[in-house]
């Protein structure tokens, strides 16, 4: 069986980052009560929120593009708006 060590560091991330997560013990308490919950491991927990935020954080700006064009393509409607 070979460690780590042996391996060449181009195939150590070929399957995405590894690195070391340190929580405060009362979130790591809730994260562990999560994924018995859920049936998965801390591990896949972490990699699923991680995720959802990334997807939350791409909707966000999307959202805010499309304000955006909306504001700037309809500037003189919401201008005759204030008007009133």
């Amino acid at each position: 069986m070979s460690s780590l060590v042996d391996v060449p560091p181009e195939e150590l991330y070929k399957n995405g980052m590894a690195f070391t997560l340190t929580l405060k013990p009362e979130v790591e308490q809730r994260l562990r009560e999560l994924a018995e919950a859920e049936h998965r491991s801390m591990h896949k927990t972490v990699e699923v929120a991680i995720q959802e935020y990334l997807e939350r954080q791409e909707r966000n700006e999307w959202t805010r593009q499309a304000a955006r064009r909306v504001l700037e393509e309809d500037a003189e409607f919401f201008e005759m708006l204030g008007d009133r």
